[in-house]
């Protein structure tokens, strides 16, 4: 062993390895400098460190193998040991250590006094606020959760069809955001209120209750994608993480999971990165299905916010388009079975949206359902769509228990609140719906997305003073911004008895963009609730001729006429005919009383349906 090192020395290995990674490290140091200062990406420095120490036990070969003589390098067998040759070599690999040395030396030196003048540069009174704020946020994060919104990243591009995929986008980075545990993420409804708006980003933080906000920019041309992000501070408007990603549209799917779990680390959530990561996955590894999901997402959101029945079935086709590039991709299954979940619903507004056979329908619901489950990766995730499933099939008794599963594992997903508060509503837990929402207002985290579905749950109880509350508040936040909002506060003042109040709400409902059935129902809810008999039974006559195959406003028109009768024969064809799925859409009505249909209640057999109070409407005419 002894002969070997002293064989090494006298070949002069060792000086040739303590040589080079001296002179390597000096070249990474200087090599990274000048990167940053040219905005050379992150790969080109990793890939110099690769290859230099990829380098390394060559080098030492080398040196082993070749000595360098007057007459160049010669393999060492070839050169006489007793000559000076190698001793000279070994004085010249000196003078490089030392060279070497001195360099590091001197960069060490030199880095250290620009940290130090960056730290004198801080006024003293301005670092003691820094200090006194990051005190202040650790005691804050002690009590309270950190929050964020993310607003619709803007379309740069010329062409105005990359709307869709950058309100995709933003809701793909949204909902890998709402996955972390101890970060409250503003719903997708109230952060797009603000897409195109020119407030600041310190207002649209207060209004939203949010201590940061992230905001962005997509631009894509063909093939390319440029992707701006920045995290904003909403107490001061500093930027805590700002980053432009300059890709190719293949690396989309990458960009999303790298934006939320940047976004995760830079907010230090206590989520584990490698846990975040694995929920973040897209689901696919096809650009192009991705793509068409993305797109989908944004039409559906539109639709929704619209009531535009092209721009939903546009979002169909997306997704179907999205399926056949990935069949095995499940998010966009799972859009699917909600786009015909509300094609078969008469008591949504999005009703009918195709001219299919029911039968036709039903059988793509439940397909687009089954492979979602059968495809998804993510126990969680596939937990959730159990729970639509079973509610698909009225089996309201699980999907309530896989709903309460699923949100208690994941409590900032605003999508199972909903669902959870329609199960509540159709098995009649009214004291577990009002603690819901009355623990929402006491924390303040009432959002649009919350705000709506509260006020379409609560109506279900008989808190009338949490009814009032809950309006009231969901008028002062979001009525000027959000007109569905308006909507469901002027019949939730109705449900609480607040004639008064619901009539001076009134006129705002009429003036915001709304289909026009809404506005029929809300001035027939109005009339009844005032007692205005022949103006409420024009009105009901003017709904039927305006909707003469809209099931679902002549059964709302009815029941608020106080036709109870004529409501229940409108439906008794659908017990007769075993079709239970269309009166199932009416349990979410707490005034929708299944009893009078034999057929279905033997379906619901079990669920507790035998016992569901069924509160009359108190707005109801009084004939």
């Amino acid at each position: 062993m002894a002969g070997l090192l002293q064989e090494m020395k006298r070949r002069n290995v060792v000086r040739v390895g303590v040589a080079y990674i001296i002179v390597g490290w000096v070249v990474v140091q200087i090599g990274q400098l000048l990167f940053e200062s040219f905005g050379t990406p992150d790969w080109v420095i990793k890939t110099v460190i690769v290859l230099i120490g990829l380098g390394f036990p060559f080098a030492l070969i080398f040196a082993w193998a070749f000595e360098l003589t007057p007459d160049g390098l010669k393999k060492t067998r070839e050169v006489d040991v007793t000559s000076s040759i190698t001793p000279k070599t070994g004085q010249k690999l000196n003078y490089v250590i030392i060279a070497s040395l001195v360099i590091a030396l001197g960069y060490f030196i030199w880095e250290r006094q620009s940290y130090e003048m960056d730290d004198q540069s801080v006024p003293v009174a301005v670092a003691e606020s820094f200090e006194q704020q990051a005190a202040d946020e650790v005691v804050a994060t002690e009590t309270i959760r950190r929050s964020i919104a993310v607003l619709p990243f803007v379309n740069m591009s010329s062409d105005t069809e990359q709307e869709w995929f950058a309100d995709g986008l933003t809701e793909e980075v949204l909902n890998s955001l709402a996955k972390t545990p101890d970060l409250l993420v503003a719903s997708r409804t109230s952060s797009f209120v603000y897409k195109g708006s020119s407030e600041p980003i310190t207002t649209i933080a207060t209004q939203l209750g949010v201590d940061h906000v992230l905001e962005g920019s997509v631009r894509r041309g063909g093939e390319t994608l440029r992707i701006t992000a920045q995290l904003i501070r909403a107490a001061d408007g500093f930027h805590l993480w700002s980053e432009t990603f300059d890709r190719t549209i293949d690396d989309v799917i990458s960009i999303q999971e790298e934006i939320a779990i940047q976004i995760a680390s830079a907010l230090e959530t206590a989520m584990d990165p490698e846990a975040l990561e694995q929920m973040m996955k897209a689901g696919t590894s096809s650009v192009a299905a991705y793509d068409a999901y993305l797109n989908g997402v944004g039409l559906w959101r539109a639709a929704g916010a619209t009531t535009d029945i092209y721009e939903a079935l546009k979002a169909r086709d997306e997704f179907e388009r999205s399926v056949q590039l990935d069949p095995e991709f499940a998010r966009a299954h799972l859009y699917l079975y909600w786009f015909w979940t509300t094609d078969l619903a008469s008591n949504q507004v999005l009703f009918n949206l195709t001219e299919l056979p029911r039968e036709e329908k039903i059988r793509y619901r439940d397909e687009a359902i089954a492979n979602a489950i059968r495809f998804e990766n993510d126990p969680l995730a596939k937990e959730f769509y159990r729970a639509n499933e079973a509610w698909g099939r009225q089996d309201t008794q699980r999907a309530y228990r896989l709903f309460s599963e699923y949100r208690n594992k994941r409590p900032n997903d605003e999508d199972a609140f909903g669902s959870l508060l329609l199960t509540m509503r159709e098995l009649g837990r009214f004291d577990e719906i009002t603690k819901l929402v009355r623990g929402i207002l006491e924390r303040d985290e009432l959002t649009v997305e919350l705000a709506l579905q509260s006020l379409q749950g609560l109506r279900t109880t008989e808190d009338s003073a949490l009814m009032r509350e809950l309006a009231q508040q969901s008028i002062a936040k979001y009525g000027d911004n959000n007109a569905l909002v308006l909507y469901q506060s002027h019949r939730q003042l109705l449900w609480a008895g607040d004639i008064d109040g619901a009539s001076l709400i009134l006129p705002r409902v009429m003036n915001a963009n709304l289909p026009d059935d809404l506005f029929d129902l809300a001035q027939l809810r109005q009339m009844c609730a005032e007692n205005r008999v022949g103006d409420a039974s024009k009105q009901l006559e003017n709904i039927k001729q305006k909707h003469p195959s809209d099931l679902g406003m002549w059964w709302i028109g009815m029941k608020t006429f106080g036709d109870e009768q004529g409501a229940i024969e409108l439906l008794a064809e659908f017990d007769e005919s075993g079709d239970f799925g269309m009166l199932a859409d009416y349990l979410a009505y707490a005034h929708f009383d299944p009893k009078p249909f034999p057929n279905f209640m033997k379906k619901l057999a079990g669920q507790g349906m035998e016992t569901r109070q069924v509160i009359n409407l108190p707005y109801r005419c009084n004939r």
